[in-house]
């Protein structure tokens, strides 16, 4: 008997929603399954300009025009030193990145998406999946009814929690406890120049960036265990803000402070040791999640998911190696990512009695194992 659909995605997000693109690029009916919409705020973030080739390849740079996206033109920071500095992208190849309204960008994809072909499941939850000799049964639940759906393949592109992979029995490893504290202020005008901003502190760091309708994203990472439990509060989160110096510049005398919404989440740098099985795979913050320093987070669920279609797509049709071609390119990514990590977090060594810094001095074990060597095998971004 046919399966109901070739491809089930469990998760709407970029990573997601990429692979389905992807997918549907190479003829492969797909759907995305997403629990709920998108939230009403997301941290904004900031998209290189080097992520420019990916845009293009995945057909979806088109959606950065709207002003809805800001230009990014370089970084301002504080970061090794007192003295205040700044990078700019014009000495490179694609001179201008993007600080994305990432709520907005989300709703962009998924319109996209639609538009493409790809179903759309709104308001249901994987909460059972087994494995069959010719595919997937997989238990949906959404406003208190269930329904089973059949598929060739199933991908995780659930994020941080990773269900899918979790209801298979695996565990994910977190490498720190990385948090995010951020709120979305209003400031008087528009912060310029559009440069994304931030600063080193005792026992963290800040990070700025202005976006569209004069809205400027503000969040302090530190770790869970030593995150002050009062910068959950606007006021007192505020006067931290206000004290740093390149931060607090930004807010002086330009910031409205009626409804100021303060968020936690997590940012630590985690993975799956296994990606892959038997007709699944993981994709973007499942697979691999990334410390918001690196500004990989978003590029990487992009790339992920283009090339993970390309393999389930390959896969599908018999090639097997596919899956561990796709595995070794994102695990590659990883591992370059892992010693950039530890170079930038080593060329901060002003509060030696940081726990936060401490902890930071010593680089990750690089102990992965690629689970199979690079492949040429996918179109190179």
């Amino acid at each position: 008997m046919k399966n109901d659909i070739s491809v089930l995605i469990a998760g709407g997000g970029p990573a997601g929603i990429a692979t389905a693109l992807s997918l549907v690029n190479r003829g492969i009916a797909c759907m995305i399954v997403e629990p709920e919409m998108p939230a009403d705020y997301k941290v904004g973030e900031t998209i290189p300009p080097n992520a420019k080739p990916m845009l293009i390849r995945s057909g979806i740079d088109q959606l950065l025009a709207d002003p809805a996206h800001l230009p990014c033109y370089g970084n301002s920071f504080i970061w090794g030193s007192d003295i205040p500095a700044e990078t700019h992208f014009f000495t490179q190849t694609y001179q201008q990145g993007w600080h994305i309204d990432r709520t907005f960008f989300e709703r962009q994809l998924r319109r996209h998406a639609l538009s493409k072909g790809v179903a759309w499941l709104q308001g249901e939850r994987v909460i059972h999946c087994e494995k069959q000799e010719n595919g997937w049964e997989v238990s949906l639940q959404g406003d208190g009814n269930s329904r089973s759906i059949t598929c060739d393949f199933l991908v995780d592109a659930t994020g941080r929690s990773c269900r899918i992979a979790r209801l298979l029995g695996l565990q994910r490893t977190r490498l720190d406890a990385l948090t995010g504290i951020s709120a979305m202020m209003t400031t008087e005008k528009n912060i310029q120049p559009y440069h994304t901003y931030i600063e080193a502190t005792v026992n963290g760091w800040w990070y700025a960036a202005p976006l569209s309708d004069k809205k400027l994203s503000v969040a302090f990472m530190t770790d869970a265990d030593l995150m002050d439990k009062q910068m959950q509060q606007p006021g007192y989160f505020l006067e931290n803000a206000a004290e740093t110096s390149l931060i607090g510049s930004l807010l002086e005398g330009r910031l409205q402070t009626e409804n100021i919404q303060i968020n936690l989440h997590p940012a630590s740098t985690s993975l799956l040791r296994q990606r892959f099985g038997d007709s699944w795979l993981a994709v973007g913050d499942a697979a691999y999640a990334f410390d918001p320093l690196s500004s990989y987070g978003i590029v990487s669920a992009l790339e992920g998911g283009y090339y993970a279609g390309h393999a389930i797509a390959d896969a599908l049709s018999g090639e097997s190696d596919a899956l561990p071609a796709y595995d070794g390119i994102i695990s590659q990514a990883f591992h370059i990512y892992l010693k950039m990590h530890a170079q930038q977090y080593q060329l901060e060594r002003r509060w030696e009695a940081s726990g936060f810094w401490q902890r930071r001095q010593q680089p990750f074990v690089d102990d992965l194992k690629t689970v199979a060597p690079f492949s040429q095998r996918f179109p190179t971004i």
